[in-house]
Parts: C-alpha cells; structure tokens; sequence
C-alpha cells in the first residue's frame, strides 16, 4: 500500500510539472507573439532599432501619441502649432521644429536631417503608400500604426507604439484610463431612452456652418456619450458645409464648438438666437491645450474629452465623474505638465463647464 501511494504522489508530481511546463511555454510563445517587434500593423516586414531614441510621425494622430508616451524621443511635430495650444506644453516641447506630415507636405530632408532612429505614419494607408514613404527615408524604418484615430478601438495603436518605443507600462496605464471612462460613459448612456437623447451639433470653425456627420472620427464623441448627431448627410472626406436653415430646422439641445472666435460671439449674433442651445445657455468650447480634446486630430487626445463631453451632455449623469481629478492626472502622466488649480480651473470653466 506504502509503495502504491508513492508511486501516486510520484505520478502527480509528473502531471504537475508537466501541466507548469505547458502553460510555461505557452506564455512564451504567446509573449514572444504579441511583443513581436518584425511587422508593423499594416504586416509589412520591419527592422526597427533595439534602442529607439529618435523618432518622428508625418500623421497627427500618431503624433500625439508618441509624445504621450515618450515625449523626449520625439524629434518635432507634423505641423504647425498655436500660442494657444502651447499654453499648457514646456517649452522644450513647444519650441521642436515642425517638419511637416501630411500625404504631400513632409519634408524629408529635414526629416532625415534630423537623423530619426524611426519614422512613423498612422491610419488610412495602403501598403503601397507606407512602402513609397519608405523609398524616401532610405535605410531609416517606417513604421505604420492602424487605429491610432479611432477612439472606440485605439488601444492596440498605444501597446504597439508601446512596445516600438519601449514604454510598454506607460501606454498599458493610457489603456487602463481609457478603457474606465469609456466602460462608466457608454454603459450609462446606454441606458438613455432614444426620445430622451439631446440633439447636438458641432461647429468646427468661426462660422459655425463647417461642422461633420455622424460616422466621422471628428464626431465620436458625440455617439459615444449618448448624444444625437444633427448632421446626418453621407459621410464624406473632410468637414461638410451644413445652411443656417439645417440648423435652425434641427434645433439642437447643445452646441460644442472648437473655434474660441465663433464661441465667443454666438450669444451676441441674432441669426443664432433662434437656436434652442443658444437660449439655454448650453454652448461648449473644446479644451484645446495642448491638443484638442474633441478631435483635430481624433485620437488619443479625445480620451479625456469623453469624460468632458458626457458631463456637457448629461452633466446629472454624471456629477461623480471627478473630471478635475482626472484631468490633473492625465496632464501630469501624459501631457508632461503639471497644471496649477488656477490653470486646472480655466481649463474647463472656458469650456463652459463649472470648475
């Protein structure tokens, strides 16, 4: 009976190891599998560098993600930036040349120049293209990143910029921050019967009359928090021209506005008093320091903004959503800027929020 039990406890012994064994290898190989640094995600073969110190985007969007997360490596901006959008950078990230970006506009010299470990393009490329920009940057990899302006489904772009750049923690704890506000928004908004959605509308520039349909990636914002997009022509490329009679016809319950010169006078002008937002007093400007938290580009930078834009929305909703904590935090983290309560208030009482 003695020998019989040994050989028991010997056989599960075995099983065990074995059973350890397996699931060891198989985190290897999964491991090995997701922090895969030979393709990029397009699936083109790369080559990057081991040590990555360097790197440069001619897309916006991937832009402001590598500053998110290595904002030292980074090499100069894909455009042109405003006062207004430094106001909450330090300098040394404000003052990085701008080198250009764009499908037509980069300048590769200067990009070169500049001796990036790594170039990076973002979304909406074919494999054609991104193998055309690699032609121009010669032996310096170009990398593509898909996703990197879709907010509902960005978080493979940040762990694989992640990963490319060796901050693998820091684009796991965006993820996280991400994932939580829009888990707590689209689960609430998800409970808002149709009739009692708020019809929105969103003005892009100093006319108020540019503005873009649901569907677009400028307009995310507004389907995830639950609100009614006016503008429901066929998507097309770029802003759409809507008539002050679309507007007036719509009546929408909330106006956001990402140009300060069309905010600041809406109130005052007598072809907009008609409009149900208007006389309610419910008119929002876009945080826009230092990037926009709407869109332009959409993207990584939006994820605070959809926190902001529930609040604008459905403010009852959502009186627990500590927006001041969270965007203190996420200034600090990610945005590399340590935001004074006279700043953190500005912020969102111009937006037409209470601080």
């Amino acid at each position: 009976m003695k020998q019989e039990r040994n050989s028991l406890i010997a056989i599960i012994l075995i099983l065990v190891l074995v059973t350890a064994l397996g699931v060891y290898i198989i985190n290897q190989t999964s491991s090995s599998s997701l922090n895969s640094k030979d393709k990029d995600m397009l699936g083109r073969s790369i080559d990057v560098p081991s040590e990555i110190n360097r790197v440069y985007s001619i897309t916006a969007s991937t832009t402001v993600m590598l500053y998110m997360l290595a904002p030292d490596k980074l090499i100069g901006w894909s455009a042109e930036r405003g006062d207004s959008e430094n106001q909450y950078m330090a300098e040394k990230y404000s003052n990085l040349p701008v080198l250009g970006g764009g499908k037509e506009d980069a300048n590769y010299e200067a990009i070169l120049s500049a001796h990036p470990d790594v170039v990076f393009v973002g979304h909406g490329r074919s494999v054609e293209d991104v193998d055309a920009i690699q032609q121009k940057c010669g032996s310096i990899p170009v990398v593509d990143v898909e996703g990197d302006n879709n907010i509902t489904n960005i978080t493979a772009s940040i762990r694989f910029l992640g990963l490319i750049l060796g901050q693998d923690e820091k684009a796991e704890d965006l993820i996280e921050i991400h994932n939580n506000v829009l888990k707590k928004v689209q689960g609430r908004v998800a409970e808002i019967p149709d009739s009692q959605k708020k019809k929105v509308y969103y003005a892009r520039d100093s006319t108020g009359l540019q503005s873009n349909p649901s569907g677009s990636s400028h307009t995310q914002l507004i389907d995830i928090c639950g609100g009614v997009n006016v503008v429901q022509v066929p998507l097309a490329k770029g802003s759409s021209t809507v008539s002050m009679e679309m507007i007036l016809a719509a009546n929408p319950d909330v106006i956001i506005a990402s140009d300060p010169q069309f905010y600041q006078n809406i109130y005052s002008d007598p072809v907009w008093q008609n409009v149900k937002a208007v006389q309610d007093k419910q008119v929002y400007l876009v945080p826009q320091s230092p990037f926009n938290w709407f869109e332009s580009p959409p993207g990584a930078n939006t994820i605070l903004g959809i926190a902001w834009t529930a609040k604008v929305l459905y403010p009852d909703k959502f009186s627990d959503l500590d927006l001041n904590n969270m965007t203190r935090k996420f200034y600090a983290n990610f945005y590399h800027y340590n935001l004074t309560d006279s700043e953190l208030s500005d912020i969102l009482t111009s937006s037409g929020l209470e601080a």
